[in-house]
C-alpha cells in the first residue's frame, strides 16, 4: 500500500437544513432554545466497506449575545475510523428585525486504520505508512463562520473550513490542497401561507470543501400541520449528482428527519442508496420567576 486516503474533512450530513451547526459554527444559539441532536448516515447502504457516519451534538443560547455547540463525529470508511470532537463558539447581535453573528470552532480528530490491515496481502511489513495509520494520525483544526437571519424568515450563512489543519505529531498533513479557497455559503427564505396553514423553504448550498469536487444543492421543504408533517426533496449538482426526499415530524420538543437519497453515478446499481435519521429533542426553558414583593413592614 503506497498511502493512506484522506476522507473530507467536513461529514457528508444532508440534514444541515435541520441543523445547520453541522455546517456553521456561527449558528449555535440561533434557535433560542438548547438542542440535543442525533444523526446517523449509512452512505451506498448495502455495498461492503459503505461509509457510516454517527454524530451527537449539543447548541444552545447562553445570555443575549452568545452561543455555545458540541460535536461528537465517529465514521468509519471500509478499514478506516475517524473520531472528531469539535467546539463552537458564535457570538451574535440584534439590529433591528436583523440577528447576524459570527463564530468559530475547534476541532480535533483522530484517523486510525484496523489492525486487520495486516493480514491484507497488499501489506508490505514495515510499511511506515500503515504502521502509523494503525497507531492513529491526531489533527487539529479550525472553522470560521458567519451566519444570520432577517425577520425570523431570512437565513444566510458562509463558513470556511480547514483554516489549520495541522498534524499534532508536527508532520506535513500529506495534501498539497490550499486551504484558502474552501467555503460552504447557504441561504433560504420561509415563505408563510396563513391561509392555506403551510410554510415553505427553498435553501440553497454552495460546498466547496477538502477533498470534494464542488458540490450545489437545491433544497425544498415544507411544514404542514403545524409542523406535524414536514416534507421536502433535494437536488445535488456537480460530478457526485444526486436526488433526494425528506420526511420528519415535529412534536412539542421532539422531532424526527428520515431522508433518503440516490446517486446520478453508475456506482449507484451497487448500493441501495443513502439513508439518514436525525432525532432532535429541544431542553424546556426554564421560566423565570418574578422577584417576590417585599412586605411592607408596619
Amino acid at each position: 500500500m503506497g498511502g493512506i486516503a484522506i476522507a473530507q474533512e467536513q461529514s457528508a450530513f444532508v440534514h444541515y437544513h435541520v441543523n445547520p451547526v453541522l455546517i456553521n459554527p456561527a449558528a449555535a444559539g440561533y434557535a433560542e432554545e438548547h438542542q440535543i441532536l442525533l444523526h446517523a448516515r449509512n452512505q451506498w447502504s448495502g455495498f461492503p466497506g459503505a461509509p457510516k457516519t454517527y454524530a451527537l451534538s449539543y447548541q444552545g443560547p447562553f445570555g443575549k449575545t452568545f452561543g455555545l455547540g458540541a460535536n461528537v463525529y465517529s465514521e468509519n470508511i471500509a478499514s478506516v475510523n475517524r473520531f472528531r470532537v469539535a467546539l463552537n463558539y458564535a457570538f451574535r447581535y440584534e439590529l433591528d428585525k436583523l440577528k447576524v453573528g459570527f463564530g468559530f470552532s475547534t476541532e480535533f480528530s483522530q484517523m486510525k486504520l484496523d489492525n486487520e490491515v495486516f493480514s491484507d496481502p497488499n501489506y508490505d511489513s514495515g510499511d511506515v505508512i500503515i504502521e502509523d495509520g494503525v497507531s492513529g494520525l491526531n489533527n487539529f483544526d479550525a472553522t470560521l463562520g458567519f451566519y444570520g437571519l432577517h425577520n425570523d424568515q431570512t437565513f444566510f450563512g458562509i463558513a470556511f473550513p480547514n483554516i489549520i489543519m495541522a498534524r499534532l505529531d508536527g508532520n506535513p498533513t500529506g495534501g498539497n490542497d490550499n486551504p484558502e479557497g474552501y467555503y460552504l455559503f447557504n441561504m433560504g427564505h420561509r415563505f408563510k401561507s396563513s391561509q392555506y396553514g403551510f410554510v415553505l423553504e427553498p435553501s440553497l448550498l454552495l460546498r466547496k470543501a477538502r477533498n470534494v469536487p464542488f458540490q450545489a444543492d437545491i433544497n425544498l421543504k415544507g411544514y404542514f400541520l403545524e409542523d406535524k408533517l414536514i416534507g421536502g426533496v433535494s437536488y445535488r449538482g456537480g460530478s457526485r449528482g444526486a436526488f433526494g426526499i425528506l420526511v420528519g415530524s415535529k412534536l412539542t420538543n421532539f422531532a424526527f428527519y428520515y431522508s433518503f437519497d440516490v446517486s446520478f453515478q453508475e456506482f449507484q446499481q451497487y448500493s441501495n442508496g443513502a439513508h439518514e435519521i436525525t432525532i432532535a429533542v429541544n431542553l424546556p426553558q426554564r421560566e423565570k420567576k418574578a422577584p417576590a414583593l417585599q412586605k411592607e413592614s408596619n
